[in-house]
C-alpha cells in the first residue's frame, strides 16, 4: 500500500512561471509518461503550459472557483467541477478572488486513457477493481490501516490489504491501456 501525503509533496514551478505544481505521482517512461496526478496551486491569471499528445482531466479542489478560457470558450469551474480538455488547447486560467488548487490527471494519447470522478465514502469499503487505482480525500477522513489520511493526501489500491473507514468525498482515478485501432 501507498499513501502520498499532500505535506510531503515537493512544489515544481511551471514551465511558464506562473504557477507552481507538485507531482503526486506518474507512470511508464520517465521522459514521456503514460500518465501524470498531480496538484496545481493557481495564483495569478495566466496561460496554462501546452502538453502536446496528452490529454487532460482537471477538477476544482481549492475552496474558490476558477474562470478557464478554452481555445476561446470562457466558463466559471467551482470546488469539485471538472474539465476536460486537450494538452494541445489553449487554455488561460484566472482566480475569481483568491489562488486556488487543481487536481490534474494527464494521460498520453494512443497509450492510456484516465478519468477522474469523485466518490463519496460512508462507513467502511473494500476496493474492488472497479474503484480505480488511487483515491485523493478532497473533504473529511478516511482511515486505512493505521493511516489517518486528511485533504489532499492520497492512497493507491494496489495491495491494499485493509478496509478503508471514514466519511469523506474522494477523487478516484482511474487508469487503462488504450487500444490502438
Amino acid at each position: 500500500m501507498t499513501i502520498v501525503r499532500a505535506a510531503d509533496l515537493v512544489a515544481t514551478p511551471w514551465r511558464n512561471c506562473l504557477g507552481v505544481t507538485r507531482r503526486i505521482s506518474t507512470g511508464g517512461p520517465p521522459d514521456t509518461p503514460d500518465w501524470t496526478l498531480s496538484i496545481a496551486d493557481i495564483a495569478v491569471p495566466g496561460r496554462f503550459s501546452r502538453f502536446p499528445g496528452l490529454d487532460r482531466t482537471a477538477v476544482v479542489v481549492g475552496d474558490e472557483p476558477l474562470d478557464l478560457t478554452i481555445n476561446g470558450a470562457a466558463r466559471t469551474i467551482a470546488l469539485l467541477d471538472r474539465v476536460s480538455f486537450a494538452g494541445e488547447d489553449v487554455v488561460d486560467a484566472t482566480p475569481t478572488r483568491r489562488p486556488t488548487r487543481l487536481l490534474n490527471l494527464m494521460t498520453r494519447r494512443g497509450r492510456c486513457l484516465g478519468e477522474l470522478s469523485l466518490r463519496h465514502i460512508r462507513g467502511s469499503v473494500s476496493p474492488g477493481p472497479d474503484d480505480g487505482i488511487a483515491w485523493m480525500v478532497l473533504a473529511g477522513r478516511l482511515v486505512v490501516g493505521e493511516h489517518d489520511l486528511r485533504r489532499w493526501d492520497t492512497v493507491f489500491l494496489a495491495d491494499i490489504r485493509h478496509e478503508i473507514r471514514g466519511a469523506a468525498t474522494v477523487a478516484a482515478v482511474r487508469l487503462q491501456p488504450e487500444e490502438n485501432p
